[in-house]
Order: structure tokens, then sequence, then C-alpha cells
């Protein structure tokens, strides 16, 4: 892959620095990029709205796509590129590409295609399509490529370790994530380790309709919960101070999450209900414990051995640099 001078026209909607890192990576390499927020907005109602259909604010969103397009109109572009296309329209995409007739269309999917209802309307619109769902891509003849860990991870893994906690869990809390948290919680506790637990809510409203609607939510008060989420730092300082990171995946996806990847790239022991991650060449069951998320077990071996380390090779494969260089092959 060589993409010096190559220019490339980047949409990703904002999730912490992601998008930063990707664009930083890519120019790195040599690219020129422009890049902006696929969302034209990044509000709760927002979000929400297009997560659960984004024809609701269709006319909102195709004059902020529409007033992107015509900023770039004289631009000429190799790639573009999207990562995701929660919001993006059909027409919007095919204005795109009729501006730019030269450019190679590239999309990655790093939600399952179940969580992204806009997707599939958009997939013939592009030239190269990856997704980091195995599932996802055997069904639709996708490509398949799993997430990446971004630099500042690999440099907790050199630091020495000082170990505060033996268990952190931060997430959202959706489904069934807050039970299996604290069944998890529990055990290390009873083996006499320490845990830190941060569960996050974007907003009040949310948690409240949550627990009127679902019954494992309950007992959970908001003290138990947060409603700001952590900040790039505070996590990086929690992967250096944890000796093992817990993963609770949605039920409907089945690709692994970031947060598994941030784990590999920190080089921390993970506990997972994700069983597809045997299915990775990174895997050792010494630093990888997968359980049931009806009754998860913690076996003592597991808690008290050390991580054990792995290929160098397999290791540097998932950082940012490589898999820029699987999206733009």
């Amino acid at each position: 892959m060589d993409l010096q001078g190559k220019r490339i026209l980047f949409f990703s909607a904002r999730a912490f620095d992601i998008p930063e890192n990707i664009k930083t990576a890519l120019e790195k390499q040599g690219a020129e990029v422009d890049y902006y927020d696929e969302r034209p907005a990044n509000t709760f109602c927002v979000k929400a709205l297009i997560r659960i259909n984004r024809n609701l604010l269709a006319r909102y969103i195709d004059r902020y796509h529409g007033r992107i397009i015509d900023q770039t109109a004289r631009k000429r572009y190799d790639y573009v590129f999207f990562v995701k296309g929660e919001s993006v329209s059909r027409k919007s995409l095919d204005r795109l590409k009729s501006l730019h007739p030269d450019a190679r269309f590239v999309i990655y999917h790093w939600d399952s295609i179940a969580n992204n209802k806009n997707a599939l309307n958009l997939l013939p619109c592009f030239d190269r399509v990856l997704s980091f769902d195995r599932s996802d891509c055997e069904r639709l003849g996708m490509t398949f490529l799993p997430l990446f860990y971004m630099p500042e991870y690999a440099s907790v893994a050199v630091r020495p370790p000082e170990y505060k906690y033996d268990l952190m869990f931060v997430g959202t809390m959706h489904s069934d994530r807050y039970r299996i948290v604290e069944e998890v919680r529990k055990q290390i506790q009873k083996a006499g380790g320490k845990s830190f637990l941060y569960f996050f809510f974007q907003s009040k409203v949310l948690f409240y309709k949550m627990k009127m609607q679902q019954k494992c939510m309950r007992k959970v008060t908001s003290d138990q919960v947060h409603f700001k989420a952590l900040t790039k730092r505070q996590l990086l300082e929690l992967y250096a101070e944890s000796r093992i990171v817990v993963d609770i995946q949605h039920p409907k996806q089945t690709g692994l999450t970031m947060r598994c990847m941030e784990t590999l790239g920190a080089k921390r022991k993970l506990i997972t209900t994700n069983g597809r991650i045997k299915e990775y060449d990174f895997y050792d069951p010494d630093n990888i414990l997968v359980i049931d998320r009806a009754h998860p077990v913690i076996p003592q071996a597991f808690l008290q051995s050390e991580y054990k380390a792995i290929p160098e090779m397999v290791y540097r494969k998932y950082a940012l640099e490589n898999w820029l260089r699987t999206v733009f092959q």
C-alpha cells in the first residue's frame, strides 16, 4: 500500500478520538485527509434518533451532508472513506460518486448490521466493504477485518505494571451487562481481589426509561451509574492499573469490541462473553477467559496467573497502521 500523495475524503462519527487517530495515521503514511463528522450533531437526541430511524432526521442530515459535498466538490480524491455509514443517505452517496467518479469508495463497519439499519441500503455504493463482524461478512459477502488498537494502548504495555485493581470494567449499561459484571465482581471479591466498575449512561432520561422497561435494571440506583464518560487519559490509567479487563458484548453482536482490541494492545488479561474470540490468532486461554452469559464462572487459576506474551508478529498485526494497510490495499 502506498498512500503517499493520495487524497482521502473521510467520514466517521466521533467516538472518543478514534477518527482523529485514523486521520493522523493516514497522514503519517503520506496521505492528504479531509475529515468530517458523519453526524450533523453529537447531542444525545440526534444520536438516538439516527439509531432508531435516520429518516426522522432525513432532511436535516441531507442538508448537512449537502454542505460538505458542496465544499469538496472541486477537489480530486483518490478515496472516499466511510466508517459505519449510519446517517448518510443513498442520495448523498450517489451525488458524491458523480462528483468524484475516479475515487475508490470504501466503507468499514465497526458495528453489526443488525444495529445499523441504514447500512444495507448503502452497500452497493461502495467498491470495497469491510466489517469487524465475521457473521455479517459470511452472510453478505463483505471482507472480514477485525478492529484495531491505537498506539496509546501499546504504550501502556511497556510501562512497569503498578496494579491497583484485579478487575476493571468501563462501558455503557445495556442488555444484561450489569448482571454479568456484578456476578463476576462478586467472585473476584470473594477471592480477595479488588474491582473498578464504571457504568455509563448518556442521559438520566434514558437511565430511568430502562429502569422501567427492563427487569434486570430495577435494582440499579442512580449512584451506581455515571452520566459523564471517562476521558482517554483516565481510561489509559485504568488499563495501566488493572490486571484483568471485562468485556460484555451486545447479545446481537458477534464481532470483537474495541475493548477486546484495547486489551490486546495494552497486554492485559481479558474476561469476555464473546466465544468467537477463540477463532482469532491472538487467543490464548492463559490470557483470555470466555464465560457463559447465563452462569459466569471465574476459575482461581485464571485470577492467579500472569499475562502470557504472544508472538510479536501477531501482536503488531492488530495495530492501527496495519489495519489501515488492509483497508486501503
